[in-house]
């Protein structure tokens, strides 16, 4: 984002907005916290602070212990997250083919999406496994170690993954979490070649994923869908047909959106 605009922008940013939005980020980040904690940590006046909280509690956003007395997320939050979910195209294309992908290996199924350097989890068909992968709705994982995120990012300007890394880094999660810019861009590279993106016990040891991106009318990468599970269940003989079912459903929701190949 080039620098006239950042000033634009801040000329045209209502600041006692962006401080609610910076407390309701705080709370879905804590838990819960009390006024003092809230004021802290967002480094505000506790009055201001204060007349944000009694706004946003009084709309349901916020809620307020009466065991403890602290601030967490009210239930307003999940009535919009359910009509956002209802309403999300992208998760009504899918989930038919992440529904059949599910009962074709009975391992997880992921639908996600690009948020800064993060995969966003925005739908998840569970495992029938014993032994399944951990992600929630709403979750997120750093895009650079998910299969999800290298299937989008290989499919958007290398400019903007060099400003994602240059903004965000690269942070290990395990000991094979891609470390540098090089072998970033010669993964996300292979994945264009090849249809598909794969994590290796890159963000779970034991773990790997498939994913293929899914694709808008306008030919952009909006999200991705991906099958993970163990490693003895995802065997390197096993990749070439795990990916092709992938790939299909993430190219069947892709047309369902009005994507043409």
């Amino acid at each position: 984002m080039s620098k006239e605009i950042e000033v634009k922008n801040e000329r045209y940013t209502i600041q006692s907005i962006d401080k609610a939005l910076d407390l309701l980020e705080l709370l879905s980040e804590h838990g819960s916290l009390s006024l003092i904690e809230i004021t802290n940590l967002l480094e505000q006046p506790k009055s201001s602070t204060f007349r944000i909280i009694l706004t946003l509690e009084n709309r349901g956003f916020i809620s307020r212990s009466d065991e403890d007395g602290k601030y967490c997320l009210g239930y307003k939050q999940l009535m919009l997250t359910r009509n956002l979910l209802e309403r999300n195209t992208l998760r009504t294309a899918a989930l038919a083919e992440m529904k059949t992908l599910s009962e074709l290996y009975g391992d997880t199924v992921n639908l996600g999406v690009l948020v800064d350097n993060q995969v966003l989890y925005i739908e998840i068909v569970e495992s029938t496994h014993a032994l399944r992968m951990t992600d929630t709705i709403g979750s997120r994982s750093p895009f650079h170690a998910t299969a999800m995120g290298k299937a989008i990012a290989a499919h958007i300007p290398e400019a903007s993954v060099r400003e994602l890394v240059d903004t965000w880094g690269l942070p290990v999660i395990t000991p094979n979490t891609i470390r540098t810019v090089e072998q970033l861009f010669s993964e996300l590279e292979l994945t264009r070649k090849q249809g598909y993106a794969l994590d290796d016990e890159e963000i779970v040891e034991g773990a790997r994923c498939v994913a293929a991106p899914v694709f808008d009318m306008h030919g952009r990468p909006i999200g991705a869908i991906s099958v993970s599970g163990a490693m003895h269940r995802f065997k390197q003989e096993m990749l070439p047909e795990i990916s092709r079912h992938v790939r299909d459903a993430a190219l069947i929701a892709s047309q369902k959106l009005g994507y043409e190949a």
